[in-house]
């Protein structure tokens, strides 16, 4: 029999189980809390390497998508190379270099469907209008012939400095014609340059072509060209170490000598950014709109947003150029020694007269030409008695870096006796008039049976030119007779000869001839600092440019004499200072996502004037920005990928 419980006993049993039930609820809370903070913990951890995952996944599409572009860059960089392995003439029929959408817009290197992932390359350059002026953009290269060179102008410089060379070959008598009176024209201008170069009563030669560019000065031509000259001694209005250089902060010794990019003028005494690269903050070659603003305002180029105008209010002080100098000037620029074709040249200075005789058959289609050119070798007299310094540049331009100016001296003048001597070179005196005063006759093939052409002819060109309304004396059973060319400078005959002549025959075996301005593709500026060169000249330059003629005269520079521009004793004389071709070209290349933000922009220099095409100069320009917009790079919807049958 169970004993009774008491009142306390009935009472402590639910209490108890009270007590048991709340402690247990609370242990189940806690665990629920503990679940729910790991829960959010690896919720978090996940979420944390989730977004990790899509980081390093953007990061890698980043990353690849520079590369692409980069290598798309360079892609475009070895397309100009392979285009400018092919000979003049075939460049033309693919389109040329100058603007040629085909060859240059949006060319693709990643086919895709998907635009974010399809990848081209442009080539872009600054563009000219009709008066010369940059302005706007074109697809293609900018060649470097079509700026001033600046370490040739200096040996040009020097050239002109050697005095009695410069002044027989671009003035004075040696120009025939124009010589005669004050202001006579181009001969007696240069003729002027050159004769006072060495006192300094007035500009160089070289300084007169840099005065010609937008905000020059004259202390600061002089100044860069003592930069870039040999000697210590200072221009009137420059600057040397010892005068300047030394007495800076940091004082830095000036090249003497080549340099090798333009960055280097900013160490030149009174050349700022500003002037060398203008409002052109992103180095593309036009002003964009933020720029152009700047430009109106006044605002110094690369000043903070806000800042105020700068501008002097002086108008004796040129402002500015928009673009800077930078656009205008090269360190290299070359001309390939060869025809249009790609053949080699034929040298009529050669000392075998009968391989140059096979040559010359072989080139020229008169028997008149070529036989002519064999007569002048023994006895000729140059048309209008002109001398050309394309020898001496074509010689300085190989010669040692390390040569000194004495040494300069002496080749210059050696090569100027050469040139004295060979114009009195052969019976080309008085005897050569005919006795009844009649014009000498017209040469024609069949008086080179009167020559030994075994024997080694005594007189050389000067240039090609030389045989234009040439004459040439042989001593024959009759005595001495003198013959004129049958190439005359009447401008009928010089559109049917000059062609052939310029682009065949050569006076030199250099493989390359250094710093012409081509004046078919360089700014008006340019076209305004050749010596002798006058405003109208300049600009009926200009207007026959814009004609859009393709007639094979305009292939040479000759063309300026057979239509009348200049005469033919004055094409003689600027003959070594311009051209109308050019093989070493600078590109700006743009390697870019059509649908995407990822950009590679480079410049590059690229030199056609060798065996193979190679780069000379290569930058990186991406910190500068893209520097134009896809719609103006070009987009390729017809740049998918194949379809082909599908695969199961």
């Amino acid at each position: 029999m169970k004993s009774p419980r008491t009142y306390d006993d009935r009472h402590m049993l639910p209490r108890r189980g009270a007590i048991a039930y709340r402690t247990m609820g609370r242990q189940s809370g806690f665990i629920l809390l503990l679940v729910l903070v790991v829960v959010a913990i690896a919720s978090l951890a996940t979420l944390t390497f989730s977004r990790s995952m899509l980081i390093t996944h953007e990061a890698a599409r980043i990353s690849t998508g520079q590369l692409q572009t980069r290598m798309c860059a360079e892609s475009g960089a070895q397309a100009v190379r392979l285009m400018l392995a092919y000979p003049h003439t075939e460049r033309l029929g693919m389109g040329g270099t100058w603007d040629n959408a085909a060859m240059f817009q949006a060319i693709n290197v990643i086919p895709d469907n998907d635009p974010a992932r399809r990848a081209h390359y442009t080539i872009i350059s600054p563009s000219l209008d009709e008066a010369g002026y940059y302005t706007g953009l074109r697809y293609g290269l900018q060649n470097e012939s079509a700026k001033l060179n600046l370490n040739a102008l200096a040996q040009l410089d020097a050239l002109a400095s050697a005095g009695t060379m410069a002044a027989a070959a671009v003035g004075g008598g040696a120009l025939g014609g124009e010589t005669s009176g004050a202001g006579s024209g181009l001969g007696s201008s240069m003729s002027s340059l050159a004769s006072t170069a060495a006192d300094g009563t007035s500009p160089s030669m070289a300084s007169g072509m840099l005065m010609a560019l937008p905000g020059m000065t004259e202390d600061v031509a002089d100044a860069i060209l003592d930069w870039l000259d040999k000697d210590e001694e200072p221009r009137p209005m420059g600057a040397e170490f010892d005068d300047y250089y030394l007495h800076l902060p940091n004082p830095y010794k000036p090249a003497n000598g080549p340099i090798e990019s333009i960055e280097q003028l900013l160490l030149v005494r009174g050349v700022t950014p500003q002037l060398l690269f203008g409002y052109d903050e992103n180095r593309n070659g036009v002003l964009d709109a933020a720029e152009s603003t700047r430009m109106s305002r006044g605002t110094p180029a690369g000043s903070a947003p806000g800042s105020l105008p700068a501008m002097s209010s002086d108008p004796n002080i040129a402002p500015p150029p928009p673009l800077g100098w930078a656009p205008y000037l090269t360190l290299q620029s070359l001309e390939k020694n060869v025809a249009a074709d790609g053949t080699q040249r034929v040298n009529i200075n050669s000392d075998d007269m009968e391989l140059l005789a096979e040559d010359l058959s072989t080139v020229l289609q008169s028997e008149d030409w070529s036989s002519f050119i064999l007569a002048y070798r023994y006895g000729g007299k140059p048309g209008g008695a002109g001398t050309s310094p394309l020898l001496a540049l074509a010689s300085m331009a190989a010669a040692d870096s390390e040569q000194t100016d004495g040494a300069l001296g002496a080749q210059l003048q050696g090569l100027n006796n050469a040139a004295q001597g060979n114009s009195g070179a052969g019976n080309t005196g008085a005897g050569g008039s005919q006795a009844n005063g009649a014009p000498p006759p017209r040469w024609t093939a069949d008086q080179i049976s009167s020559i030994d052409l075994t024997q080694t002819g005594s007189v050389k060109f000067n240039q090609v030119l030389d045989l234009i309304d040439a004459t040439v004396t042989i001593n024959g059973s009759a005595g001495a007779v003198t013959y004129a060319s049958p190439l005359s400078s009447l401008p009928l005959d010089l559109a049917n000869s000059t062609p052939q002549l310029m682009d065949y025959l050569t006076t030199v075996d250099a493989p390359a001839i250094p710093g012409r301005i081509n004046i078919m593709e360089c700014p008006q500026e340019i076209l305004r600092g050749i010596p002798g060169l006058t405003d109208e000249m300049v600009d009926q330059i200009l207007e026959a440019r814009g004609d859009g003629s393709d007639s094979p005269t305009r292939q040479f520079e000759t063309w300026l004499a057979v239509e009348g521009i200049v005469t033919m004793d004055q094409m003689r004389a600027i003959l070594p200072l311009v051209t109308c071709g050019g093989d070493v070209f600078k590109a700006q290349i743009v390697g870019y996502i059509e649908g995407g933000a990822a950009f590679s922009r480079i410049e590059a220099i690229i030199s056609g004037a060798g065996d193979v095409p190679n780069i000379l100069f290569f930058r990186r320009m991406d910190h500068l920005g893209r520097g134009f917009d896809i719609h103006t790079l070009g987009q390729r919807f017809d740049a998918n990928l194949p379809t082909g049958p599908s695969i199961r």
